[in-house]
């Protein structure tokens, strides 16, 4: 039976999208050298999603898109990833939540990959990795490698 690494996302200026896509690309390039190697297969969620019921274990790559937080306000506001969150609530799909990566810009110091960050604590998941803009090669082998072993132990 082949391995899938399902992955749920969300990208409005197309980073995440971007590098979801190489992901996927790089995966079907180690399953073609090493048949044991998982593939993955995509969902992108999008303000038109109608949340259906999530089948498999699944992985969430999410943007920063997060207002407030300042000395006087230290409440953050999620923006923009809201359906998102509502995949997650939709059919207990959460359940099948096998944690969160985040994407971001690093000069945004505490605030990076802040998303991820608050998605992972709300829902109790782990955040697993963190890349920043569209990531790289070397972000996508290592995320591709922890992913791996976080859903099939190699």
């Amino acid at each position: 039976m082949e391995k899938e690494i399902n992955i749920v996302y969300i990208s409005f200026s197309g980073n995440v999208r971007s590098f979801a896509r190489r992901l996927q690309d790089y995966a079907a390039q180690q399953h073609q050298l090493l048949a044991d190697r998982p593939t993955v297969k995509l969902l992108e969620i999008s303000e038109a999603t109608i949340p259906e019921k999530a089948t498999a274990p699944f992985f969430v790559i999410l943007p920063t898109y997060m207002t407030g937080g300042s000395e006087f306000t230290p409440e953050m506001t999620e923006m923009l990833t809201t359906p998102m969150r509502d995949y997650l609530e939709s059919y207990h799909n959460i359940d099948k939540c096998q944690g969160f990566i985040g994407s971001g810009n690093i000069t945004l110091g505490k605030m990076y990959v802040i998303t991820a960050k608050t998605y992972a604590k709300d829902y109790g998941r782990p955040l697993i990795a963190a890349f920043e803009s569209r990531g790289t090669i070397r972000d996508i082998e290592k995320i591709y490698k922890k992913l791996s072993v976080e859903a099939f132990g190699d």
